[in-house]
Order: structure tokens, then sequence, then C-alpha cells
């Protein structure tokens, strides 16, 4: 399992917020083959960002294609009045991403390695989740992925 507790936040945050994050980071250890985690607002902008060696620019990317892909499920589910997109899952080669909701107006974007272990992973993520979600809010903003 890797662990990201002696992993800093590489966006600039105030003191509240980088204990609250660091708090989720902490939380998010049980998720199997950690590599790293985004806290997205909807507008795309990355409110936190953890991962193994990790830049404040590879944060910002993944905060901006996950914006796009939380738009892209919007965009398929209101053809078809599917409701809200709940949770997004996407299998690479060598990893996976979670996009799950997480507080009004933002997104928690979970990258594993392990490909065996996705089904945990999932569970932990949205669990996580869900017990932040009254702290991880970022005001009246409408969340995309609920």
């Amino acid at each position: 399992m890797s662990s990201l507790r002696h992993v800093k936040n590489v966006i600039p945050a105030s003191p509240e917020d980088a204990a609250v994050f660091d708090n989720l980071r902490d939380n998010l250890q049980l998720v199997p083959d950690l590599t790293g985690f985004v806290l997205l607002a909807d507008d795309g902008l990355a409110l936190c960002g953890y991962g193994l060696d990790w830049t404040r620019e590879d944060v910002q990317t993944i905060a901006a294609a996950c914006s796009g892909l939380a738009s892209l499920a919007d965009g398929l589910s209101m053809p078809v009045d599917g409701g809200s997109v709940l949770h997004l899952n996407i299998t690479m080669e060598h990893s996976h991403l979670i996009l799950t909701a997480c507080g009004n107006g933002s997104t928690l974007v979970v990258y594993t390695s392990g490909p065996e272990s996705i089904g945990l992973a999932m569970r932990e993520t949205v669990r996580v989740a869900r017990a932040f979600k009254h702290q991880l809010g970022v005001g009246s903003r409408r969340a995309r992925i609920r």
C-alpha cells in the first residue's frame, strides 16, 4: 500500500484549509495502492493536490481534465434523464481514476495503481468523500458529480 502521509499539498492553502486537506489525505490512506488525489472545484480549479512526485502543474492539469470529464458525464446524463452523475471510474493500462462528489461544488479525484483492488478503492473513496462532505464544499457553486 502506497502512503501519502508525508506528502505535502502542492496547491497553496490557508492554514485552516491546509489542516482539513491534510486530514483528508490521512483518511484516504485506506484506499489501496493510492498514488495521489485532487480536490476539484466545479470551476476546474484544484483546491488541493497530493501525489507521489506531483508538481503544482501536474495537479492543475489533472483538475482541468477531470473538470472536463465531469462536464461530459453531465452531458451524457441529461438527454436520457439519468439524473445526477454519482461517480466516474476510468480504467487505464497502469492505473485507475475515480471521481466522486465531495461537498457542495467539489469533486474528489483519486488515482490508484492497483487494478485488482478497484472495488475496495471505489468504496473507500466514496466513504471518505461522504464523511468530508460538509467540510469540503465550496459555497454556492453547483456540484457536477453528486
